[in-house]
């Protein structure tokens, strides 16, 4: 019996349910589907735009350069450096990295500024010496000390750490390579190559290029091969962005999406993604934004009052205009709060809630690893200096106009760990 190939409307149904990386498979093996696929709705449940590679679902497509010699792989010259945390986007022609060159090219402009630097005056400060300024650029490299030996407790761990450092010495020789390129004036051949890999699994490549000196063209041509020409807007419950490195994203991808999560370069991200937000996103379920104790706290509020939900966490301390300025009706902050409402900010916070008398349904969320005295002392204090103010079981209950309340509560969590909620409530 011969099989009959699927009618028009039967190929859009069955790509409408098709698994998205299923489908991205099928285009780049049959072309002949391609216009049928773009015009079929692509739901994807779970999407994370990384530094070099787009994770969709379960599977993760993701780009780097390789030094090559006849085909043969030599090494990868970009990405993360375990030796020294630094991410490395593009090479030059002998593989030295960028952030090595930006470095040269600033520490030139730093020797200018000493050649043409003149102290006040020639007096001897013990307290400002030579040394101080060697430190403000180098570590201290030295052999390991015997209190630092004996945390190697038996003949296992002795070798699981040569096993370490022979790894270490390899990626540093590794590293000299490209000054060793450089002296002899030789330009090794680098490719960008293209891996898929599903959870569990090995990394396949599914496509090699010539390296030409842009890696992040390579993310472009993938996201515009899987995401861009399509009639619809892509649907995705959850995205999430977390690069170290720009990320660039072609202006005609459409995304529509309800749960956001920015881990870091928050504002920058914010910025990358506008243009390619469908409106019909908004408002949004939730977002989530990750502060780095290095990162500053100004947010887009237009953007950020979109979503129903937001939960702000990280490493940085809160700050009265943060979370003043904050629109969004219900906010959990998971980042710990303790010297936020050690300070008068918390009772300034309390104040002008029942100032402006914020809706019924606002409630913001904080976490503390503490003691239950210490939460006690805080409900105490908000008793004491917030006038009206009627203590409760675990609670403190502040009066409002047109016939509310604002609780402030506090739970038990696991691990001596506490939550405090501000909630407006009707008055009963």
């Amino acid at each position: 019996m011969k099989s009959k190939p699927l009618t028009y409307d039967s190929l859009k149904t069955v790509l409408l349910y098709m698994e998205p990386n299923i489908r991205f498979l099928l285009s780049s093996r049959a072309p002949s589907i391609r216009v049928t696929d773009k015009v079929v709705p692509l739901k994807i449940n779970k999407m994370l735009l990384l530094e070099h590679g787009i994770r969709v679902n379960q599977t993760s497509y993701e780009y780097g350069i390789y030094q090559v010699d006849n085909n043969k792989i030599l090494l990868e010259v970009s990405g993360f450096s375990g030796l020294n945390f630094i991410w490395t986007c593009d090479v030059d022609e002998f593989g030295v990295r960028d952030y090595i060159n930006r470095a040269g090219e600033l520490e030139k402009e730093r020797y200018d500024q000493l050649i043409n630097y003149r102290p006040k005056d020639n007096k001897i400060n013990d307290k400002n010496n030579i040394f101080d300024f060697y430190h403000i650029r180098h570590d201290v490299a030295q052999k390991y000390k015997k209190e630092e030996l004996e945390l190697l407790e038996n003949e296992e761990m002795v070798k699981e750490a040569i096993e370490y450092t022979n790894k270490r010495i390899k990626r540093m020789e590794h590293e000299l390579l490209p000054f060793e390129n450089k002296r002899k004036n030789i330009r090794p051949k680098f490719e960008i190559q293209l891996t898929k890999q599903q959870t569990n699994s090995e990394p396949c490549v599914i496509e090699r290029v010539k390296y030409e000196g842009d890696l992040h063209k390579a993310g472009i041509s993938l996201m515009k091969f899987m995401f861009t020409k399509r009639q619809h807007a892509i649907q995705v419950k959850s995205l999430i962005i977390m690069p170290r490195c720009s990320i660039q994203i072609p202006p005609d991808m459409k995304l529509r999406f309800k749960h956001l999560e920015l881990v870091i370069h928050v504002s920058t991200s914010i910025e990358t993604l506008k243009p390619i937000i469908d409106e019909s996103s908004f408002p949004c379920e939730k977002l989530k934004i990750y502060f780095g104790s290095n990162e500053g706290q100004e947010l887009d509020q237009e953007f950020i009052k979109h979503f129903k939900v937001l939960l702000i966490d990280g490493t940085t301390e809160l700050s009265l205009p943060l979370i003043q300025n904050l629109q969004n009706q219900i906010v959990h902050f998971q980042l710990y709060s303790n010297s936020f409402v050690q300070r008068d900010d918390f009772i300034v916070l309390i104040r002008n809630w029942v100032a402006i008398s914020k809706p019924i349904g606002t409630c913001f969320t904080f976490n503390f690893y503490k003691d239950e005295s210490f939460m006690i002392q805080i409900l105490n204090r908000v008793k004491d200096q917030i006038e009206g103010s009627r203590a409760g079981n675990k609670c403190v209950d502040i009066p409002m106009r047109n016939s509310t309340v604002l609780k402030v509560s506090y739970k038990p969590l696991r691990g001596n760990r506490f939550l405090m909620k501000m909630a407006v409530l009707p008055f009963k």
